[in-house]
């Protein structure tokens, strides 16, 4: 559109505005001022998003004194060992499995004031029949003989290999005392 095309128009959509303060009969005033309901905002739940949706998840993580099925990690939790005495850190996680068989890497760091005084990782593979969530509780034992006595504190991750996911670690502190 042209610059006079434009101005015409615009002056046609003008017409009875002047500056007389006479008003055409034909031309509405100034808008009437209505209230209007606010909209009320519905929380909608969040979605995970695609690239997270097979990320494992860790749920418990605790220092047990012994280990030998799913179960264990709440019914023989405790909080303090005796240098000696193996120390056995189990974990529960979950994971989304598309179907078949998911490879993944259990991994337990053990601390003492910022220091880390043993990693430990391996390898599982997990086969599933039909998709779906699904949730293992597992372990892994340490030798304690040379370990600083005192606060420690087992930090526990699970990655999935063939998607490169790796679940945000989940930490418990126990006390190790001299035996």
């Amino acid at each position: 559109m042209d610059r006079r095309a434009f101005l015409a128009a615009a002056g046609a959509g003008l017409a009875g505005c002047g500056s007389t303060g006479e008003t055409d009969a034909t031309a509405t005033g100034s808008p009437t001022r209505t209230a209007t309901a606010t909209p009320t905002v519905t929380a909608t739940p969040t979605r995970t998003p695609p690239e997270r949706r097979y990320q494992p998840q860790l749920l418990a993580v605790a220092l047990v004194s012994t280990w030998s099925e799913p179960g264990d990690l709440t019914a023989n939790r405790i909080d303090r060992l005796q240098r000696g005495q193996p120390a056995v850190v189990a974990f529960r996680y979950r994971i989304r499995i598309p179907e078949g068989t998911i490879n993944l890497k259990e991994g337990v760091d053990v601390i003492h004031d910022d220091d880390l005084v043993v990693r430990r990782f391996r390898d599982v593979d997990r086969r599933v029949d039909a998709a779906g969530l699904y949730t293992w509780e597992d372990a892994m034992a340490f030798e304690t003989d040379a370990w600083p006595t005192g606060d420690l504190t087992a930090s526990v991750a699970v990655g999935e290999l063939q998607l490169h996911r790796t679940s945000d670690s989940l930490t418990t502190t126990f006390e190790l005392v001299s035996a």
